[in-house]
């Protein structure tokens, strides 16, 4: 993953010129792109390694893992105040999601709903009792799920798990992103 985005460029381009094996077809312009940014990112000053130290201070904070797998940080007292976990695990919020987002109808749709509409009444305890990190576990997970038919609870729980966390303008970020939030395929470097 890396710290910045030379690293995350820098670690996509490794993992496309191991795919790619011996074929030579492009392979030229990866490296050239490759030595491009090694020599940008050292003249800057940037790390291109893959887990820095800041990062490995990073995971030992680490309350739970998220849909983007970077983790999530929130202050939690010495009486565990600060997060309470999802009644639901990964995978299993990842089934109600697809089967909120790919419903045949939008009457199939409401009825898949159920379960996340329990999860959100959970966050409202969790909130009320100070363990502001369910809501932001639950919204980036949904954000990082992408459907569109999450946008009004994403818009619901992040802002308001922001708000709480004293990060608003992660929320007034988050925002602006949602309204105009494409799903164009942006890809740029692998083929079609």
């Amino acid at each position: 993953m890396g710290d910045n985005m030379f690293a995350a460029v820098h670690l996509f381009l490794g993992r496309k010129r191991k795919e790619r094996g011996g074929r030579k077809e492009g392979g030229r312009a990866l490296e050239n792109l490759g030595e491009e940014l090694r020599e940008r990112a050292e003249s800057l000053g940037f790390s291109l390694e893959q887990k820095t130290k800041g990062m490995k201070q990073r995971d030992k904070k680490v309350v739970t893992k998220t849909f983007h797998g970077a983790g999530l940080v929130v202050p939690v007292d010495q009486n565990d105040v600060g997060y309470r976990e999802l009644p639901e695990t990964d995978a299993g919020l990842k089934r109600v999601c697809k089967a909120i987002a790919e419903a045949r109808s939008d009457e199939d749709r409401m009825k898949t709903f159920g379960p996340l509409q329990e999860m959100i009444t959970f966050v409202q305890f969790a909130n009320d009792e100070c363990d502001y990190g369910m809501g932001l576990e639950l919204g980036i997970d949904l954000f990082c799920y992408g459907s569109h038919y999450f946008y009004k609870v994403i818009r619901q729980l992040l802002p308001m798990a922001y708000s709480l966390l004293k990060r608003g303008l992660f929320g007034e970020i988050l925002e602006a992103h949602l309204s105009s939030r494409s799903h164009a395929n942006l890809d740029q470097l692998t083929s079609a």
